[in-house]
C-alpha cells in the first residue's frame, strides 16, 4: 500500500525534525526513548510504522504532543507550513527534496545570523 508508506515517511519526517531540533543523535534520541537507533532510523526514513506505545514513548519522553506527530498539528510551530507543503507530496517526490532540504539546512548554518 503505497498510501501507507506515505504516511509512515510524513510521521517519520516529523520525528526526525523534533530529534534534529533538540540535536540529538540518533543513537541518544533512541536511548532516552527506549528503542533502538536502528528502528529509529528505518521510521525517520518511512520504512516502518509507530505502535502507539512507541508514539507514547516519545512524546513522554520530550513532552511533545502526539498530535504533532501523527497529524502535524502543534501550536506556535513555525514550521508547520513546510509540513503542510511536505503533506501535498508524493512519497518519490519528497525523496527527491529531503536532498535539497539537507543542502538549504547546510546552507542556511554557514551564513551570518
Amino acid at each position: 500500500m503505497a498510501l501507507d508508506k506515505d504516511y509512515n515517511l510524513i510521521v517519520g519526517l516529523r520525528i526526525r525534525e523534533v530529534r534534529e531540533s533538540m540535536h540529538l543523535s540518533r543513537e541518544k534520541f533512541s536511548e532516552i526513548c527506549d528503542i533502538s537507533a536502528s528502528f529509529l532510523a528505518d521510521v525517520e526514513r518511512g520504512k516502518k510504522s509507530l505502535t502507539a506505545k512507541t508514539i507514547y514513548k516519545i512524546c513522554d519522553a520530550f513532552n511533545i504532543s502526539a498530535d504533532y506527530i501523527v497529524l502535524g498539528h502543534k501550536k506556535g510551530f513555525d514550521k508547520d507550513i513546510g509540513i503542510e507543503i511536505l503533506n501535498s507530496f508524493s512519497n518519490e517526490q519528497i525523496e527527491h527534496i529531503i536532498p535539497i532540504l539537507h543542502e538549504i539546512k547546510y546552507l542556511a548554518s554557514i551564513l551570518p545570523k
